[in-house]
């Protein structure tokens, strides 16, 4: 194993740990203050959401608000090679210019979301789905960082592997970034 996979199996194992500390319930107090915020909030998510629109029509990356935040799904068949973590020049293209409109539009934090099918992956580097999808997760976060500035402090990644499927019938839906914008 190489220091460059040591250090994304290091990173997926850290990002599971806060993930796992991030999904403990609030207090109350923080509840009512995030729905009070919340209201604020709507806004920048609708005006974010038009500010995509042209690039939803052009890549098929689809935007739904749900609840406090905005998702952004884009699927893997146009962003990555099979059982691979590099971005293609059509998805860095891409999240160039969603970068650059979310930070324009949206101040909060930015989840990504890292998604696969069911179909078994077994490569030296990603012995798993679990593995493929962290690394594509990361591989986002890390464009998004070198390339397009945005801030570390504001990105968190997480590999789901293909424990959140979207529709059995379909693996290519399910092989999926998700880009979460919370405000």
């Amino acid at each position: 194993m190489n220091k460059r996979s040591s250090l994304l199996n290091l990173g997926a194992v850290f990002i599971c740990v806060l993930c796992s500390i991030l999904a403990r319930e609030p207090s109350e107090d923080v509840g009512l203050t995030m729905s009070v915020a919340a209201g604020q909030d709507t806004d920048s998510l609708l005006s974010l959401r038009e500010a995509v629109s042209d690039i939803s029509a052009a890549s098929g990356l689809e935007v739904m608000i749900e609840g406090d935040c905005l998702r952004l799904r884009m699927y893997a068949g146009s962003m990555f090679r099979v059982s691979r973590a590099e971005l293609s020049r059509e998805a860095q293209a891409d999240l160039k210019v969603l970068s650059a409109r979310i930070r324009s539009h949206v101040p909060g934090y930015i989840q990504i979301e890292g998604h696969t099918s069911d179909e078994p992956t077994n490569t030296p580097q990603y012995p798993n789905n679990w593995y493929l999808s962290s690394a594509r997760a990361i591989a986002v976060g890390v464009f998004l960082i070198d390339e397009t500035g945005m801030d570390a402090n504001r990105i968190t990644a997480l590999g789901l592997g293909s424990s959140e499927p979207l529709n059995g019938s379909d693996r290519a839906k399910d092989n999926r970034i998700e880009i979460i914008v919370i405000p």
